[in-house]
């Protein structure tokens, strides 16, 4: 990760030891072109503190990596190399030098407070990391769909009356699925996990395609491609929860339902659950209640079924979503009913009175 370059004015504002700081974190990470080298040369040329501070950061910092973990290096790393406006870098400097500075004393002293100086050099280093990085919200009106290039190169399609709240930092990158339906083809990052939340659910990936839908604390995740775990959020961590509520990890071609403790996991045609991308809907053996109810998502115009006997007719088709209409002139040729004018400008869906032919 690449941070922005500091002006000369602001690193000549800059103490030694926090110029010293920023070139060494930039120098370590970054393979720097070559007007910043020329920078960062004139910069220890100005000065002999300058190249004085430079080397007791490289040789403190070298002897102390001998000794961590580093996962640890890389959040101090990253809380000096993110991209944010000013303030933010000046904030992040600042404690990259003083973490520099605390890991000197420590070196002096043994390292015998070392457990107690790490866990609060990290808790800092986390905590204004995630304090600094901001929500982006994606969202579709419920006449429309949308699909959307996350800044990691993760596509995203999302469905009708759809919204996301999507927060990347330098250990993950996670989507909250608001409400709604989307379709993820997530960028290959195995140092930054793809958390999709919805509801009480969380689907883990690493590069794979997948989709979840969101309707009224129900969560569906079919996966068409590779492999994800679906996990339970703790919300409560203190009540005990059902031997069920486990993560689970799908196979493609497999749809997981989430309500509430209970969870599915049943084999389906994964494109054709997704179709809704290409604008068609896929019924297999579906009551035709329950293909009204998908097909009424994406009309203006409602379909109703009033009789409850129609309602359990059994329906298999490929439907353009959105014409209702169209879909009522076919489902005439398919089952025995017909349609007729319903209150409210509805299209009613009515049993075939076979005595009347």
């Amino acid at each position: 990760m690449s941070s922005r370059t500091l002006s000369a004015a602001e690193l000549q504002s800059m103490t030694a030891t926090e110029a010293a700081a920023y070139w060494f974190v930039r120098e370590d990470v970054d393979c720097l072109p070559r007007d910043e080298r020329r920078a960062f040369e004139a910069w220890l040329a100005a000065d002999a503190d300058h190249r004085g501070a430079y080397e007791r950061t490289t040789a403190m910092w070298r002897n102390f990596e001998r000794d961590s973990d580093q996962s640890e290096l890389r959040v101090l790393r990253t809380a000096a190399l993110a991209s944010s406006p000013a303030p933010v870098i000046w904030k992040r400097l600042a404690f990259a030098a003083a973490a520099l500075v605390a890991i000197v004393v420590a070196s002096v002293m043994g390292l015998q407070f070392w457990p107690a100086l790490q866990q609060g050099l990290l808790e800092r280093a986390t905590g204004d990391f995630l304090a600094d990085e901001a929500v982006a919200y994606y969202q579709t009106a419920n006449t429309e769909r949308s699909t959307v290039t996350l800044s990691d190169g993760t596509m995203v399609s999302m469905n009708l009356d759809t919204r996301l709240a999507v927060t990347f930092t330098a250990e993950r990158r996670r989507v909250e699925v608001v409400r709604g339906q989307a379709f993820f083809q997530v960028a290959q990052d195995v140092s930054r996990p793809f958390v999709v939340a919805a509801a009480d659910r969380q689907i883990v990936a690493l590069g794979t395609q997948f989709d979840v839908r969101l309707d009224s604390g129900r969560v569906q995740v079919v996966l068409l491609e590779g492999r994800v775990a679906v996990e339970p959020v703790a919300l409560v961590p203190q009540v005990a929860r059902s031997e069920s509520d486990v993560p689970v990890e799908l196979e493609p071609g497999e749809r997981l339902v989430a309500v509430g403790g209970a969870v599915s996991v049943t084999r389906t045609n994964a494109e054709h659950a997704t179709s809704w991308r290409q604008g068609w809907i896929v019924f297999e053996d579906e009551s035709l209640e329950a293909a009204v109810a998908e097909l009424n998502r994406y009309s203006q115009r409602p379909l109703v079924v009033p009789d409850r006997n129609v309602s359990q007719l059994r329906l298999s088709g490929v439907f353009r979503i959105g014409q209702p209409d169209r879909f009522g002139a076919i489902i005439q040729e398919l089952l025995p009913v017909r349609t007729v004018p319903g209150d409210g400008g509805a299209l009613a869906i009515v049993q075939l009175d076979v005595s009347s032919n």
